[in-house]
């Protein structure tokens, strides 16, 4: 072969070479940008047993073949409930990715005290099963006391007090506001079924500060605690009088 054609032939196939390996790259390149999944990262260090808010977490953009194994993807905003309101069984670190074994449903079997509030306690009360059934994790309550006391004139006399007010509950037998599907709601209600045919009461869980959570139990040894529930986001303290027999028929 003659020396001036070997020499463009020798580039020809270097330029070709060259070329496929551009090509190689931008397609590479190309299908790791189709191939990106969104997934959910905490914003802030998560602790071992906190529930987690939607507040707490994001969404960033990885790479496939970085994604741990069981992590919790997004597509679209229904799959925030898949994490939200769920309680961390580990410290989850900021901008790691969020994985099912990190996490566990909110439900007894992960504690009443991840749903406690700092600096105050969970108390947990018994009222009637009828009681219970009108109140729902999140509500708020008032706590009375009826007991007998000494009058002025001497006389002893039943009376009631408002003795906490604007109480929050954080559940109520085994619901803790987990937000359940139909199957885990169905299975619970069954469970409470076959509880209440041993017990006509149910657990009241309710969140106190400590102070007030010695008085409730103190007043649960001398009289008859009564739970009413308030309007949905009536916060005020009124000022109530105590209710006596002679008052009522004044």
């Amino acid at each position: 072969m003659k020396k001036g054609i070997f020499l463009p032939l020798v580039v020809a196939i270097l330029a070709a070479i060259v070329y496929a390996m551009i090509v190689s790259s931008a397609e590479k390149k190309l299908n790791a940008a189709k191939n990106i999944k969104q997934v959910f990262v905490p914003i802030r260090d998560i602790k071992e047993r906190e529930v987690i808010k939607r507040d707490f977490i994001k969404t960033v953009p990885i790479p496939a073949a970085y994604l741990q194994k069981d992590a919790f993807t997004y597509t679209t905003d229904a799959d925030f409930k898949a994490i939200e309101n769920a309680v961390a069984r580990i410290q989850i670190p900021k901008g790691n990715q969020i994985s099912k074994y990190a996490i566990t449903s909110l439900s007894p079997e992960a504690g009443l005290s991840s749903k406690i509030p700092v600096q105050m306690r969970g108390f947990i009360i018994n009222v009637p099963l009828s009681t219970a059934s009108m109140i729902k994790p999140d509500d708020n309550v008032d706590i009375l006391l009826t007991f007998e006391a000494v009058m002025k004139s001497g006389n002893r006399q039943k009376v009631t007090v408002t003795l906490l007010q604007n109480v929050k509950v954080l559940g109520v037998g085994s619901d803790l506001g987990q937000g359940l599907d139909a199957k885990a709601a169905s299975a619970m209600q069954n469970k409470e079924e076959d509880a209440a045919a041993y017990s006509d009461s149910s657990a009241l869980s309710l969140a106190l500060p400590p102070r007030d959570a010695q008085y409730l139990a103190l007043a649960q040894s001398e009289g008859e605690i009564s739970v009413i529930l308030r309007s949905h986001g009536d916060v005020t303290n009124y000022l109530m009088e105590i209710a006596t027999f002679e008052k009522l028929f004044q």
